[in-house]
């Protein structure tokens, strides 16, 4: 899995090129939703991507506004998705 600082840089690339966000005003903890950066439909192109970035799936029950409502959450969500695949 890459490292904290390449996923964030992946994610505000993607929230900038494919869902419109301001790269000016976009920082770790802006709500991405408060915002209207995503909304509950393009929510699942986002998880698609973290998916991607992470090699894993996403449980539908952790696609929660804790989970995903900013990069900060999202990085720290991905991290924890992922060191829990590796425990046995």
């Amino acid at each position: 899995m890459e490292t904290k600082n390449d996923l964030r840089q992946a994610l505000r690339t993607e929230l900038v090129a494919r869902f419109g966000a301001d790269r000016s005003t976009l920082d770790d903890d802006t709500g991405l939703f408060s915002t209207g950066v995503i909304d509950s439909l393009s929510v699942m192109d986002l998880v698609c991507f973290v998916e991607s970035r992470i090699g894993t799936r996403v449980p539908a029950a952790d696609i929660t506004l804790d989970n995903f409502d900013s990069i900060a959450r999202i990085v720290a969500f991905a991290h924890a998705l992922a060191d829990a695949r590796k425990d046995p």
